[in-house]
């Protein structure tokens, strides 16, 4: 279907405006998240076509050499947004280099039909594949919104080959502005396409990159940055459910910080949290990547160690409490020190075992270190290492 070209270019830029209205009236309230952004890309994206649609009735560098140019600022306000919105640092001349060589190029190009089409065409197809680059990075774990954006460039590389081929096989007055056709109607209105998906995905980029910070606010401890109860517990439960599937041992401790309300009570809270955060980050150093570490409570941390015998668990734990108890904290100009005792549960987990269950055996276990001296370890069922710092 043929349609009037300068009609379409109207449509293009009357659903620019509108979802660059949309996103400026989110994004009011909330200059960090990358749509005040999008939305100023969204007005270049419209501006750009309301100068196309007076293409032979303006001078050449207002229906051409500005439009093309303001698409190419488009392209890079879009491409900052993805940056903004993943709280990271905009790569400013990577972004908007391509806008300013465009601009350039137009002023030199001016006098001339196809190398000036080509010039503007081959930025613009850099810019396109720049952004489903940097969209592809800055995807959020198990986020689609990349996958829009992704698809909106792609939709405009097409428009764009659509035009490119038409210079390079002589039919580039075909793809004049002014003229009417339907190669030229698909062309115009895939403009259409390239704003609602780019706008929307840039819309749902900032909805998944909240959605994840509330995720990773609600499953972490804030002082230490470890997992916190709930999420500890649940990979506890998915633990002992793989090591009762593949009838390999599992090692569950409770470790608790000695003395902890004394280092509160002369050193002062602060201290107390510090100590916390240098015992967090002690253990984490120490663990491999398969072990989960978590702040079960207060000073107390649960410990997992699957596919663990019971002496491997009982070695590592005693290094990693040996490790701990001979590096003190740094607060100020204190060296505090600090030491643990430790709890475990080791073994392959039965049908009637739960998470509830083995942490009753693990604490039963750690009230026995405390009362053989603290600085301890003690496995379950009487079997026990002890070394005093």
């Amino acid at each position: 279907m043929i349609a009037h070209t300068p009609t379409i270019f109207a449509s293009v830029a009357w659903v620019a405006l509108i979802m660059a209205f949309c996103l400026l009236v989110v994004g009011r309230f909330n200059q960090r998240d990358g749509l005040l952004t999008a939305g100023a890309g969204l007005l270049a994206h419209a501006l750009a076509y309301v100068c196309f649609m007076y293409y032979g009735h303006a001078p050449m560098w207002l229906t051409y050499s500005v439009p093309n140019t303001l698409l190419a600022v488009a392209l890079a306000f879009y491409s900052a947004s993805i940056f903004r919105i993943n709280q990271q640092a905009v790569p400013w001349l990577p972004v908007f280099g391509p806008p300013i060589i465009l601009g350039l190029l137009m002023i030199l190009l001016m006098d001339t039909s196809e190398p000036r089409r080509l010039a503007a065409s081959g930025v613009l197809m850099v810019q396109c594949l720049l952004l489903i680059l940097w969209a592809q990075n800055n995807q959020q774990p198990d986020g689609r919104a990349h996958l829009l954006l992704i698809g909106g460039a792609v939709a405009s590389l097409i428009g764009i080959l659509i035009r490119v081929i038409a210079i390079v096989t002589g039919l580039s007055d075909e793809m004049r502005y002014d003229i009417s056709n339907l190669r030229q109607s698909i062309s115009v209105s895939i403009g259409t396409v390239t704003v609602m998906m780019l706008s929307l995905g840039l819309v749902l980029l900032s909805k998944e990159r909240i959605e994840g910070v509330l995720k990773h606010m609600a499953l972490r401890d804030p002082l230490t940055d470890l997992p916190n109860r709930r999420a500890v517990m649940e990979q506890m439960d998915s633990e002992i459910e793989r090591a009762r599937r593949n009838g390999s041992t599992l090692a569950v401790a409770i470790i608790d910080i000695d003395h902890f309300k004394n280092i509160n009570d002369v050193y002062g809270h602060l201290a107390g949290d510090a100590v916390l955060k240098h015992c967090a980050t002690l253990m984490k150093q120490r663990l491999r990547q398969s072990d989960g570490l978590g702040r079960y409570g207060g000073e107390e941390f649960l410990l997992l160690l699957p596919e663990t015998s019971r002496e491997g668990a009982a070695i590592a734990l005693d290094d990693l409490r040996a490790h701990v108890a001979n590096t003190p904290t740094k607060f100020g100009d204190l060296n505090i020190p600090q030491h643990f005792s430790v709890g475990v549960w080791c073994g392959i987990p039965s049908t009637q075992d739960c998470g509830t269950t083995l942490l009753g055996k693990a604490d039963t276990a750690l009230y026995q270190a405390k009362h053989a001296g603290r600085n301890t370890l003690k496995l379950a069922e009487d079997i026990t290492i002890s070394a005093l710092v």
